[in-house]
């Protein structure tokens, strides 16, 4: 049992809970009884002489009737009431020694001020509704008509009718708790401790705690959920302030992957041990991926991922506000094998003593950053040489001039079905990667410095640091990817299919080790992954697609080197004869840099060819992403490598369309400088556009 933190709250570690729950004893005298609130109960100390019922149904009344009219007497209405509430308008007047000439202004004041400390104290979308119900945008002046207000908030929230109505009943029983409190202190015998309890499912009160807050340390398991409650909070962080705002510090500690096996959470309800910790560490690798893509997206430097080696003391989340350093504790009650529907969380804000600061603190100090490591080096033949580490976060930076190469995997899928062979590839989208997006791929990712390790935990020999396309090293981080994409090991089914090779004019080159992996017949993918069948007839059309934007944009970049002008217009002219676009690839070579003019003209010709192609995002079917062409070495390497790769699988049409090159004498030429062009790299490092 710990020692009390305060004359109010005493709080104990209950051993037989799942590890970090908590379960607050308040020691007070003369507490208003628990509260059932629907989705959230919550706990105040107010007088005896207050009746927090009656308080709830008076604010009922005067919100049904409109503050303004609260007095009206017609043949068919009469006075409201609201005695309970207007006496405790009458003290909080007489306390404040307020100027008032009547109850309405008195109830007025109270709810003004009141609504203004329930949201100062943590509770800022409850308030928000509050402030929509009985004052509109009028916070001062004549206020709008009660049905107006109350069809307007409801808009506002987007909540179902049924859900608004409970949402509106839960926050006007809660606002009574506290108002009660807050109206008249000098009744209360000690300092009023705000405790909040309510269901994990209902989010959005953490959403917005996640969007007020400054700093926020979260410790969880999984955090399988965090990605889109992080993103809504950052996008109301940046509505309602700077465009570019981001939290001074965000920490997200996530259970080590070795202590998963501990966890006894609901997935053990229905599975097997074995088939619950595989559950459980697919949600844990999304989790770490689709949070990592997100914060790199945010364009911030002030967050950090952590791993926790130990079953944590206490799960859940500290937010930190501007208000005097106000610090609001978010603890997740776990008992074994319990739904997440049935999970709880208790709020409250941290001890006097700042004990639960400490605690979070203590978590983070034992945890470990994840900091990925990424190898770089140069290359011989079909072999990388690792010469050094850099980290994850500065390679690959537009205009960076750095050099060398860092190592990468694409594993090219595939499946047969009805007697067909087709590619299957991934839509990039802002939910699983971080560049290209909108651009179809076959699974690729970088080769960490973790990758390096062998099963043991034992780093691998400096002489080992050099590896081909055979090597454990490239392997491990195909069957990695693989793994953290679409949630099955490949085990015996990769096959090494060679290396390819991408240059950038203005950063680190990128050397693919290529596989290829066919996927069972009747695969389910996870929806996040956007893994989707796509015939070659499609991919070409994107691809053409492609090469007409990478046409028309350099009819419109004319501010180059004209001899990079020169070798950029080559590439683009080729690209158009492989897609039989020759007369427009003509124009282009015989095109000058300098003749503005004309280059508007031919990109306003090439812009009537471009196609749209759109792809049904699986996560959101109400919406649709243009596809706006093949990730960078898939799209330069189409015709030399990877419809070779395609023939070679069995793919529909590839041996097809790769005979046609080869007996058209001019797209065989086409298609051989091409790949010239593509592997020079002084030509590739004069043209600053991407091509």
């Amino acid at each position: 049992m710990l020692a009390p933190r305060s004359a109010v709250a005493r709080l104990f570690t209950v051993s037989n809970l799942w590890p970090g729950s908590v379960v607050c004893l308040i020691a007070a005298p003369r507490t208003c009884p628990v509260t059932q609130t629907g989705a959230t109960w919550q706990t105040y100390q107010v007088p005896e002489q207050y009746d927090p019922g009656e308080i709830a149904d008076d604010l009922a009344v005067c919100r049904q009737r409109g503050l303004d009219w609260l007095d009206r007497k017609t043949t068919n209405q009469v006075p409201v009431s609201a005695a309970a509430l207007q006496q405790l308008a009458e003290d909080y007047t007489e306390a404040k020694a307020l100027v008032s000439t009547g109850r309405v202004d008195q109830i007025k004041a109270l709810l003004r001020d009141g609504i203004g400390e329930f949201s100062r104290q943590g509770h800022p979308a409850d308030a928000g509704l509050l402030r929509d119900l009985f004052f509109g945008d009028s916070m001062d002046g004549p206020i709008k008509p009660p049905g107006e207000l109350l069809k307007k908030a409801r808009e506002k929230s987007g909540d179902a009718e049924a859900r608004f109505r409970e949402r509106r009943t839960n926050v006007m029983r809660s606002f009574a708790q506290f108002l009660i409190a807050f109206a008249a202190p000098q009744h209360a015998e000690h300092k009023q401790l705000t405790i909040t309890t309510g269901y994990v499912g209902d989010t959005e009160h953490f959403i917005q705690l996640l969007a007020d807050a400054v700093n926020v340390t979260i410790v969880g398991i999984t955090n399988e959920r965090l990605a889109p409650m992080l993103e809504e909070a950052l996008r109301r962080k940046r509505a309602s302030g700077r465009p570019d705002g981001f939290w001074g510090s965000l920490r997200i500690v996530f259970l080590e992957r070795s202590q998963l096996k501990f966890v006894n959470d609901e997935r053990v309800e229905f599975l097997d041990t074995d088939g619950a910790l595989l559950q459980r560490e697919r949600e844990w690798t999304e989790a770490r991926r689709s949070i990592r893509v997100f914060l790199k997206r945010a364009h911030s430097t002030r967050w950090t991922l952590y791993d926790y080696p130990y079953i944590p003391t206490v799960t859940g989340s500290i937010f930190e506000f501007n208000d005097q350093r106000k610090k609001i504790v978010h603890l997740l009650i776990k008992r074994p094998r319990q739904s997440r529907a049935d999970q709880r969380y208790i709020e409250l804000e941290d001890l006097e003593d700042q004990y639960f600061s400490a605690l979070f603190e203590d978590i983070v100090h034992n945890s470990v950053p994840l900091t990925l490591i990424v190898p770089v080096g140069f290359l011989a033949g079909d072999t990388f040489q690792c010469t050094e580490f850099r980290r994850h976060a500065d390679v690959l930076k537009d205009r960076s001039r750095s050099s060398g190469w860092l190592p990468a995997v694409l594993v090219v899928t595939f499946r047969r079905r009805d007697g067909h062979v087709e590619p299957v590839l991934q839509v990039r989208t802002e939910e699983n990667s971080g560049r290209e997006l909108d651009r179809v791929s076959h699974l690729s990712g970088h080769i960490f410095r973790a990758d390096f390790e062998l099963p043991a935990g034992l780093p691998l020999a400096d002489e080992l640091r050099s590896f081909g396309p055979e090597h454990v090293i490239p392997v491990r981080t195909a069957r990695r990817v693989v793994r953290e994409v679409i949630a099955i090991d490949p085990v015996l089914g990769l096959r090494s299919a060679g290396t390819g090779k991408y240059l950038y004019p203005d950063k680190e080159h990128l050397f693919f080790f290529i596989f290829t992996l066919e996927l069972q017949e009747g695969i389910h993918f996870p929806r996040r992954a956007e893994m989707h069948p796509f015939p070659l007839s499609e991919l070409l059309a994107i691809r053409a697609s492609q090469a007409l934007r990478s046409a028309a944009r350099l009819c419109q970049t004319t501010e180059i080197p004209r001899r990079a002008w020169n070798s950029a217009a080559e590439i683009v002219a080729l690209n158009l004869f492989l897609h039989d676009y020759d007369d427009l690839g003509e124009r282009i070579l015989g095109s000058d840099a300098r003749h503005s003019d004309e280059l508007a003209r031919i990109s306003t010709i090439i812009n009537q060819h471009v196609s749209e192609r759109t792809s049904r995002i699986s996560v959101s079917t109400s919406r649709e992403a243009e596809v706006t062409g093949l990730a960078g070495w898939q799209y330069r390497e189409f015709f030399s490598e990877l419809m070779p790769l395609y023939a070679q699988i069995g793919i529909d049409d590839a041996g097809d369309l790769l005979r046609n090159i080869a007996d058209n004498g001019h797209k065989r030429a086409a298609s051989d400088r091409l790949a010239e062009l593509y592997h020079n790299d002084d030509v590739m490092a004069s043209i600053a556009i991407e091509l």
